[in-house]
């Protein structure tokens, strides 16, 4: 009898052992890096339509979960026309999440969503790894 309890306990247990030692990856956000080159002059144009545009739309995912945290950067001076203008990191909940799914219409682009489409160059959307560095040596 008592060996019962502590063999139920395991086996109770042994699905969260298994959750455990599942790949980190698999447990980890889903991280994707947008890159956007806009037009000459436009910089400063495009942004101020994506805070209004795209901001409220990320803002939406991520107080509905699916989004973990968003991060907006620019370089701050511009050396070259190759240089990259604005760069969007999320951190989508899972790979699932970050899947958008297909409208069965064509949606109609509103004059500023056109206008955002028009002043960028190029694009890109790459998946990344992220991690940190323990710099103390312990």
């Amino acid at each position: 009898m008592r060996f019962i309890a502590p063999l139920i306990l395991a086996l109770a247990l042994t699905p969260l052992s298994a959750a455990a030692q599942q790949d980190p990856a698999a447990r980890s956000p889903f991280v994707v890096e947008q890159t956007y080159w806009i037009k000459p002059g436009k910089e400063l144009q495009f942004i101020g339509l994506f805070e209004k545009n795209r901001i409220p739309l990320l803002r939406a995912k991520i107080k509905d979960g699916r989004i973990l945290w968003a991060r907006l950067s620019r370089p701050r001076f511009n050396s070259a026309n190759e240089q990259w203008d604005l760069r969007v990191t999320v951190a989508w909940r899972d790979a699932d999440s970050a899947i958008e799914p297909v409208a069965q219409g064509k949606t109609q682009l509103t004059t500023e969503q056109q206008i955002i489409e028009e002043l960028v160059v190029e694009r890109t959307d790459v998946p990344i790894q992220e991690w940190n560095v323990n710099i103390s040596g312990n």
